[in-house]
């Protein structure tokens, strides 16, 4: 019996697993460590990175590299924590088919150690007289805290219009360079006019706290809560200070 040649066109079927595989690639970043001084790690292992709302996550290898493994394409938010780093997030990362087998975030992530500062007290007083007959009101804000090496640390001031003021509660932020001292040369000055232009009035008390902060710009603002995160806080803040806005 002949054989008769098939004119017909046929698909081939492609099984389901190979559909999905295809459908997949890599996601690749890197985490850059840092010290309380601004100097970078050597080792930045051990950072966990995981993909929001799911159950997948690896770890920074020393070089701060990281890999997460056959992802689905797709749109996803990235977190990435290390004790005593804080934590941090990589937002509406984009990941498709490419020429690429993988999707490299191009943009690489710093952490700093959270900061070791301890403020253990906050000196607040007014500009001299010879200021204010200058026309200009405001204060003297100094975080006092040990500080061996002399060298300038980062304290963020989180004020409000209550006592409880904390890095969770407050209606103003602002990040200072100090070198611990209770009177330095370099001591920060905030006008009345400052006050102001946060939306405090005259003649109102205003309350304020310290934290220990990081060199780095690490803040972001959690998509869930929209609230700001300070990951590189200290967990020993200054007590609540407060002081009068001048009325002049």
């Amino acid at each position: 019996m002949g054989c008769g040649k098939d004119s017909g066109n046929h698909s081939i079927a492609v099984p389901d697993v190979v559909l999905a595989q295809q459908n997949r690639a890599n996601i690749q970043g890197l985490i850059l460590l840092y010290d309380e001084e601004g100097n970078r790690q050597t080792d930045m292992s051990g950072v966990t990175v995981s993909i929001d709302n799911s159950t997948v996550s690896t770890k920074t290898g020393t070089d701060g590299k990281w890999v997460l493994d056959s992802i689905p394409y797709g749109t996803y938010d990235i977190s990435y924590a290390k004790q005593g780093y804080g934590t941090g997030k990589i937002m509406g990362i984009y990941h498709a088919a490419t020429n690429h087998a993988t999707t490299v975030i191009s943009k690489s992530e710093s952490m700093a150690v959270n900061s070791s500062i301890a403020v253990s007290n906050l000196v607040i007083t007014p500009f001299n007289a010879a200021i204010q007959a200058a026309g200009v009101t405001g204060f003297h804000i100094d975080p006092v805290f040990s500080n061996p090496s002399g060298k300038n640390k980062y304290v963020r001031l989180f004020f409000s219009d209550n006592g409880s003021v904390t890095s969770n509660n407050y209606l103003a932020e602002v990040k200072v360079r100090s070198n611990g001292a209770a009177t330095q040369l370099n001591d920060f000055n905030l006008t009345t006019s400052f006050f102001e232009n946060l939306g405090f009035k005259k003649g109102q008390t205003i309350y304020v706290k310290a934290y220990g902060d990081s060199f780095l710009a690490d803040e972001y603002t959690d998509p869930i809560t929209n609230t700001t995160i300070f990951p590189s806080l200290s967990t020993k803040p200054s007590s609540t200070v407060s002081f009068v806005l001048s009325n002049k």
